[in-house]
């Protein structure tokens, strides 16, 4: 299994109120909700697949098949996978982990 760190950060959106907008397939059906960061600024993830999260990350949602990240803008990432996990550590810290290895980074 792969460190979280094995993986290269990607951008996932910009905010000038600390959060991005999550919406994606859950166990329930459609949701959309809200990833809150410590402070405004850019954010980066690292993309990962299959990697083994450090205890001083949390995981903050869980989402099937697919999710889309938006950003103050707009749309600013899209991914596919069979599950996909949020976490979430500190200001700016974030890791999204796919659990399948034919997902794919749109």
């Amino acid at each position: 299994m792969k460190y979280y760190k094995d993986f290269e950060k990607t951008f996932i959106g910009d905010s000038d109120v600390a959060a991005l907008v999550l919406v994606g397939y859950s166990e329930k059906g459609l949701k959309a909700e809200i990833l809150h960061f410590g402070e405004d600024g850019a954010y980066s993830a690292y993309i990962t697949e299959n990697a083994q999260i450090v205890e001083h990350y949390s995981l903050v949602s869980k989402f099937k098949r697919w999710l889309k990240v938006y950003d103050d803008a707009g749309l600013t990432l899209r991914i596919e996978a069979d599950e996909i996990e949020i976490y979430r550590a500190g200001a700016f810290g974030c890791i999204i982990n796919k659990t399948e290895s034919s997902g794919k980074l749109v």
